[in-house]
């Protein structure tokens, strides 16, 4: 009898088994993570770039920095980005920003400011975004801007600024007023 019940039982077994395995799916159900999500984050955050001689080029800092898993990108608040080259000296601020995945473009928006540093009559550029290219130092933007240099006022749509040569160009509709003081 022991035995009648141990093969009735393994026979049950079997055929329970193989009743799983016809029954079971395909393919185990893919759980696909999350398409977008910060994967990083820095309060005080604070970037130093060196030139080639070693020293510091431009220097970078927010409130915070988050690196999103998807794009590469990070997301900074608060940002103050300092060019440091001698005459060609600027700070540039923001409400937010953004850094592409290779460091390579900075981009700043809402409330940009542009003030040269280290002169008697500093430049000041204001817009609503910007785009700065670290490698060729280059900023632009097609928005518009606001030009301000002692009691020079100029408004353009757009603009480019190369740093490494000093050139601004303004794109279009430029309007300006130049004011001189009788003496």
């Amino acid at each position: 009898m022991n035995k009648q019940f141990t093969l009735i039982t393994m026979a049950i077994i079997a055929m329970i088994g193989i009743w799983a395995v016809i029954n079971a799916p395909d393919e185990a159900e893919i759980v696909e993570p999350e398409p977008h999500f910060v994967d990083a984050y820095v309060k005080d955050f604070t970037l130093v770039a060196m030139d080639e001689n070693g020293l510091p080029y431009y220097t970078l800092t927010a409130d915070l920095m988050e690196h999103f898993n998807d794009t590469g990108e990070a997301e900074i608040t608060q940002p103050i980005f300092s060019i440091d080259q001698d005459a060609k000296a600027w700070v540039i601020s923001a409400r937010n920003g953004v850094i592409d995945d290779n460091n390579e473009w900075v981009t700043l928006n809402d409330d940009v400011v542009m003030l040269q540093k280290d002169s008697p009559t500093p430049l000041e550029l204001t817009t609503s975004q910007l785009r700065y290219n670290t490698r060729t130092q280059v900023a632009n933007t097609d928005k518009e801007v606001n030009i301000t240099q002692g009691s020079l006022k100029v408004r353009s749509k757009g603009l480019s600024f190369d740093n490494s040569t000093g050139i601004l160009e303004l794109l279009k509709d430029v309007n300006g007023t130049y004011v001189i003081k009788n003496q």
